[in-house]
C-alpha cells in the first residue's frame, strides 16, 4: 500500500466515523429530547415571581360607624371590640352608654358535692360459691372465705381513749413486689388444664342432720405423656443411733439401697447417716452415676449402730437455700425411730417447730419406721407440717420392701408446689391446709365437713409442671350424685383435724387446743397417746446425755 492510499483510509474511517456519531446522536434526540424539554416547559417554575399590585383601601370602621349613627336616633349597641373607643365628631365615649347595656348576671358561687351518708355507701355484692351451678364455678374466680367482720372498739385509740396518729416507720414498699406465698389477690390466667389427666373421686358420709363429711381423691391417670416427670434431687437420712435395732438398721439399709436402682440420669442424691452428729457421704448433691453409686452401695454396707440420736443436725442443712435449685423438687426421706435426745435441739416439740419454721417449703419431708419402739409424734408432725407424708411398717422383718415401695410411689413428681381453694363455706374444715406434690402413682386427698344446705364442693388446684407451666385442676362435685362412704371417713377428717390442731400446738403451747384435741378424740373415739408425754412444757436438762461411745 503506497502513501497516497494510506492516507486515503484514514480520511475515510474518520468521515465514517463521524456520520455514525451524527445518526446516534440524531436518533436519540428524537427518542429522549423532545420529552425531556416538553417536561421542563411544562414545569411550572420553582421561583417566586415579585411584584406590586395596588389594593382598594379597605373601608374606614368610624365612618361605616358614623353612617350608621346618623340613619339612627336610637342608642347603639357597641360591639366589645370597640366598648373602649372614642368616636370622632361625636363627642360621646362607649362610657355613656353604659347605663344603657345591661351586665350579665354573676356567677353563683361554687358548692362541692355533698358527702355521701354512711347508709347511702356503696356496697360489695358478695357471690354465694354454694348456690351457684357447676357450669360458673370452672371458671377463674377469687374465692374468700365466708367470715364474719367487724370493727375494735377504738381501734385507734391510746389507753385514755384519745385517737393517736400511726405512722409507718418502715421504708415504703419496692414496685413490682411479688405476691406473698398462698395469697389470692387476682387469679391466675395464664394456666393450663388438666382435668381430662386427672381420675377425680367425691366420697361421702351423712349425718342423720343432714350434715357430714366429704372426701376427694386425685389420681393421675395411668397415661399422661404430656406430664413429664421432674427431675429431682433425693436425701436419705438414716437412723444408725443406739436406739436402731441391727434388724431395722439393716432394713433402712437394703430399701434405701433398692432406691438407688430407681434414680434417673437426670436426678441427684445425697446419703446421709446421723448418731451423736450428721455423717455425709458427698458432702453435696451428686447424679446416680455407676462410681457413686458404688460408692453409696459401699457406704450403706459400712454403717453399723451406735451412739445417741441427733435428728436435727441432719435435717438443718436441707431446710436453707444451700441444697435447693429452682423448678427442681427437693425430698428428703427421713429412716428413723424418731427418739431423738441430743443435738442443739432434741425436745420433739421444738425440733418440728425449728424446722418447720426454717423449711419454708425448700424441702418435703417424708418419714419413715417400722416396728414398734418409735416416737410417732416427731415422725407424723414433722411430715405434715413440711408438705410430706409418714409411713410405718409394722412387721420389722419386711419393712425394706414397704421403705422401697414407698419411696418409689412418692419420687415420680408430675406438679410441685400446689396449692388449692376449696368453696368458702367449706374452707374452715378442710384438711390439711398444705398440700404435698402431685405424683404419677400416689392419689391425693383432701377430707372435709359440709352443713346441711351444702350441694356442691367446689375445689381449685394449682401447681407447676416440669416445664415450668402452670397448670390448673378444678373440680365441682354434686353432693347428691357422690359415692357414698364407710364409718371411717368421719375419723379419717377428725385425724387430720387433730394433726392440723397438733400444727399449731407445736407453734404455741395453748391450753385450749389441747381440750379441742380431746374432746375431738373422744367424739370420734380415737386414742391420742403422745398428747401429754410429748405436748408438756419442755424443761432441758442440766446436763445432756453423751451415747456416742454406746451400743445397744
Amino acid at each position: 500500500m503506497n502513501k497516497s492510499n494510506k492516507n486515503f483510509y484514514i480520511l475515510l474511517s474518520v468521515v465514517l466515523s463521524l456520520l455514525v456519531h451524527v445518526i446516534l446522536f440524531l436518533v436519540s434526540r428524537n427518542l429522549a429530547v423532545p420529552n425531556a424539554i416538553s417536561d421542563f416547559v411544562q414545569k411550572p417554575s420553582k421561583y417566586m415571581n415579585l411584584g406590586t399590585i395596588s389594593l382598594a383601601p379597605a373601608p374606614d370602621q368610624d365612618e361605616i360607624l358614623k353612617a350608621k349613627m346618623k340613619r339612627s336616633n336610637e342608642p347603639v349597641s357597641l360591639p366589645p371590640k370597640l366598648a373602649s373607643q372614642n368616636f370622632p365628631g361625636t363627642g360621646q365615649s362607649a362610657r355613656d352608654n353604659s347605663d344603657k347595656v345591661k351586665s350579665a348576671a354573676p356567677p353563683e358561687s361554687f358548692k362541692l358535692p355533698k358527702s355521701p351518708s354512711p347508709d347511702t355507701l356503696q356496697k360489695i355484692p358478695g357471690i354465694d360459691g354454694d348456690k351457684l351451678a357447676a357450669g360458673r364455678l370452672i371458671h377463674n374466680r377469687l374465692i374468700v372465705p365466708k367470715l364474719a367482720s367487724s370493727d375494735l372498739p377504738n381501734g385507734n385509740a391510746g389507753d385514755d381513749g384519745k385517737p393517736i396518729e400511726l405512722k409507718l416507720r418502715v421504708p415504703m414498699p419496692l414496685k413490682n413486689f411479688s405476691a406473698t406465698p398462698g395469697s389470692r389477690l387476682l387469679p391466675d390466667e395464664d394456666l393450663a388444664n388438666i382435668d381430662s389427666l386427672m381420675d377425680v373421686r367425691l366420697l361421702k358420709h351423712t349425718e342423720a342432720d343432714g350434715s357430714g363429711f366429704f372426701r376427694v381423691d386425685i389420681s393421675p391417670r395411668k397415661k399422661i405423656s404430656s406430664l413429664k416427670p421432674f427431675e429431682k434431687d433425693i436425701v436419705f437420712c438414716i437412723d444408725t443411733s443406739g436406739s436402731i435395732s441391727k434388724d431395722k438398721l439393716n432394713e433402712f439399709k437394703d430399701g434405701v439401697g433398692k432406691s438407688l436402682a430407681a434414680l434417673t440420669p437426670g436426678d441427684r442424691f445425697e446419703i446421709v447417716s446421723f448418731k451423736h452428729r450428721a455423717f455425709p457421704l458427698f458432702d453435696s448433691l451428686q447424679n446416680p452415676t455407676p462410681e457413686n453409686v458404688r460408692k453409696a452401695d459401699d457406704c450403706l454396707k459400712g454403717l453399723e449402730r451406735s451412739g445417741s440420736t441427733n435428728i436435727y443436725s441432719a435435717l438443718e442443712p436441707f431446710t436453707g437455700a444451700k441444697f435447693k435449685t429452682a423448678s427442681r423438687p427437693l425430698i428428703l426421706f427421713l429412716a428413723s425411730d424418731g427418739n431423738v435426745n441430743t443435738g442443739e435441739v432434741f425436745d420433739s416439740r421444738s425440733l418440728i417447730n425449728e424446722i418447720a419454721n426454717r423449711n419454708q417449703n425448700n424441702v418435703s419431708i417424708f418419714t419413715f419406721s417400722s416396728g414398734r419402739n418409735k416416737n410417732p409424734f416427731l415422725l407424723e408432725l414433722l411430715a405434715y407440717r413440711n408438705r410430706g407424708e409418714c409411713f410405718s411398717s409394722e412387721d420389722e422383718s419386711s419393712s425394706n420392701a414397704a421403705l422401697g415401695k414407698f419411696i418409689q410411689e412418692v419420687s415420680s413428681i408430675i406438679i410441685m408446689d400446689l396449692d388449692y381453694q376449696v368453696s368458702s363455706s367449706l374452707s374452715d374444715n378442710t384438711f390439711p391446709k398444705k398440700l404435698p406434690h402431685l405424683y404419677s402413682q400416689h392419689s391425693l386427698s383432701v377430707y372435709g365437713r359440709f352443713q346441711p344446705d351444702v350441694k356442691e364442693v367446689g375445689l381449685r388446684i394449682t401447681g407447676m409442671d416440669s416445664l415450668g407451666k402452670r397448670q390448673e385442676l378444678v373440680f365441682a362435685g354434686n353432693l347428691d350424685n357422690a359415692m357414698i362412704a364407710d364409718e371411717s371417713l368421719p375419723k379419717k377428717w377428725a385425724e387430720q383435724y387433730i394433726y392440723h390442731l397438733y400444727s399449731r400446738l407445736t407453734s404455741e403451747n395453748d391450753p385450749n387446743l389441747k381440750m379441742e384435741i380431746y374432746r375431738t378424740a373422744k367424739i370420734y373415739g380415737l386414742d391420742v397417746p403422745y398428747l401429754d408425754k410429748y405436748l408438756i412444757e419442755f424443761q432441758p436438762l442440766e446436763k445432756k446425755l453423751d451415747f456416742k461411745d454406746m451400743t445397744f
